[in-house]
């Protein structure tokens, strides 16, 4: 079983894509969808190269691990077999009724994204994208086939696109404490794999199951938190969260070399 495995296994909760297949959110499955019949055809990949790179990008997303076909999000009749009868309902992107309009996106990602629709509805940047300004939408941060892009990215690509030093707006340089904050959050996410590993190698001692869960809870937390955009506060957050983390593992490290190296033992 890999890391991640171990890592899903042990902590509580449910992912968003998951709770959508479990209640039926998602109907059919990939198998059965003339979407990805015809966009995996080697006559696909001919005539539309470009849509063809699209889709491989899709079969290797956690969309498709998860079952959510193209028909969730951009709309059409999957289960019917001519190219015209399956597009109808398909708009362009750039069509305020599509499903992935900039505006619709929250709405359309939020039906399995609840938890973070919920905090990017009380965002300056929601109430600026229901309004008549451009603002930032889902896929300015997470590209459609790419559910975890590195924070970097989303800096360097996002925050730093408009709250770049000096832009002409006036907004607020944001870039350095956005990346310093979702860095925290990064590194957390690893000890915390480390922590449901290592707890679980050794029988879950103690209250170990029980405090790996908190952490667990309060990191996804304050994941979902950040589509808030209040950055002191997720800063805070991600801090106390690797702080106590970190503990633990130095906590682990002097156990382990005091079994290594017992007391009165020759070094």
């Amino acid at each position: 079983m890999t890391a991640k495995r171990k890592l899903a296994s042990a902590l509580p909760g449910t992912s968003g894509l998951a709770l959508c297949l479990a209640f039926g959110l998602w109907s059919g499955t990939a198998a059965a969808n003339s979407c990805v019949s015809c966009h995996s055809s080697p006559e696909f990949f001919a005539k539309y190269p470009s849509l063809d790179a699209y889709y491989k990008k899709w079969v290797d997303s956690t969309h498709a691990q998860a079952g959510v076909t193209c028909n969730n999000c951009h709309g059409g009749k999957p289960n019917e077999a001519s190219q015209a009868a399956a597009h109808q309902g398909v708009l362009p992107v750039s069509d305020p009724n599509s499903r992935l309009f900039f505006r619709n996106q929250p709405q359309t990602c939020g039906r399995c994204h609840s938890e973070k629709l919920e905090q990017f509805r009380l965002s300056k940047h929601y109430r600026a994208l229901q309004g008549t300004r451009v603002a930032p939408t889902c896929t300015t941060c997470h590209p459609a086939m790419s559910s975890r892009p590195s924070y970097r990215v989303i800096v360097l690509n996002a925050c730093r696109n408009c709250h770049a030093e000096g832009n002409k707006a006036g907004l607020p340089a944001i870039g350095d404490k956005a990346e310093h904050a979702l860095h925290q959050l990064n590194v957390a996410s690893g000890f915390l794999g480390w922590s449901t590993i290592h707890f679980e190698s050794l029988g879950w001692p103690g209250d170990s199951r029980e405090t790996v869960a908190r952490l667990a809870d309060d990191y996804q937390g304050a994941v979902n938190r950040v589509h808030r955009f209040d950055l002191d506060k997720t800063e805070a957050e991600a801090t106390d969260i690797l702080a106590r983390l970190q503990a633990i593992f130095a906590e682990a490290k002097k156990s382990a070399e005091k079994s290594a190296h017992p007391a009165g033992a020759p070094p």
